[in-house]
């Protein structure tokens, strides 16, 4: 039978029993020892001979993340279109001349004589005064159950059509107004009812009051006429509280005319006009309706 001795083992001694051949001791430590040399080399080689890798990109290692901004996401719908801006309302010219402008006047007993003296003149410059002198006594904004200002106004302007409009009204308002703002607005529908493209308008405020009561109570309501008209380019407002006082600013029955001359502007009641009266609040506001420097 073949012997099956290992081709790798070393021969038996000689003359002895055949044995299995055992390493030294030593043999082993020194394998060990070269083996531990041997794998520190290695490692001392890969560090030195193997370049470390550059460290990746910010990019590279950490990709880009969307950014999100509250208010700014879109939905699809488009946005609306810019909310144009309002072309201011342009105020009429001023008169260059009366001749065949159409005026109407009308308000309570304090402008009577002032559209009489109104109508005289302004046909004396040529122009047309679209009816006759007439007023509405008692009457006023706050009551309009007892005459309804708004309505015969509307009923008016459709029917003439006025250039120019002089309204004058307040007297019998003045110690009834219980809300000023109720009031301003009642004032400002008037004025807007009267406008139209090229008219307009002058509102006549209330004069000085020889009656207490009515010059505690009139200066309010003359606030709030000048501040509505202020409002609406097409209203002129006419001071008729400074153009009716004294040098001192108080209330007086005797003003010079145009003339210089002294005349009896006011009546025994201190409230209504004289006919002298009533031309002068004509004559300013006449004056107003022109260009200044006219």
């Amino acid at each position: 039978m073949e012997d099956e001795r290992d081709a790798s083992a070393p021969p038996a001694e000689s003359g002895g029993a055949r044995q299995r051949w055992r390493p030294p001791r030593w043999h082993a430590a020194l394998l060990l020892a070269a083996g531990l040399l041997g794998g520190a080399a290695g490692v001392i080689y890969s560090a030195v001979s193997t370049p470390q890798a550059e460290a990746p990109a910010a990019s590279a290692a950490a990709p880009p993340r969307p950014v999100y901004v509250m208010g700014l996401a879109y939905d699809g719908t488009p946005e609306p279109p810019p909310t144009p801006t309002p072309t201011p309302t342009p105020p009429p010219a001023r008169l260059r001349s009366a001749e065949g402008v159409r005026i109407w006047s009308d308000g309570d007993s304090t402008s009577y004589f002032m559209t009489v003296a109104l109508f005289q003149a302004w046909s004396a410059l040529g122009g047309v005064p679209v009816r006759g002198p007439d007023y509405k006594i008692s009457s006023g904004l706050v009551r309009s159950d007892f005459f309804d200002w708004p309505a015969y106004l509307a009923a008016e302007m459709a029917r003439y059509d006025p250039d120019v409009v002089v309204f004058m009204v307040g007297a019998n308002d003045a110690n009834q107004v219980r809300s000023e703002e109720e009031y301003a607005a009642r004032v400002g529908a008037v004025m807007d009812l009267l406008s139209r493209p090229g008219r307009t308008v002058v509102w006549v405020g209330q004069p000085n009051m020889g009656r207490p009561d009515l010059a505690a109570s009139v200066p309010r309501l003359n606030a709030i006429f000048q501040a509505q008209a202020a409002a609406r380019p097409w209203v002129l407002y006419l001071d008729a509280w400074a153009l009716t006082s004294g040098p001192d600013g108080r209330y007086t029955a005797v003003l010079p005319d145009e003339n210089g001359v002294p005349r009896v502007m006011r009546t025994e009641d201190g409230v209504h006009f004289t006919p002298a009266g009533g031309r002068l609040l004509a004559l300013a506001v006449i004056a107003a309706l022109f260009e200044p420097g006219r």
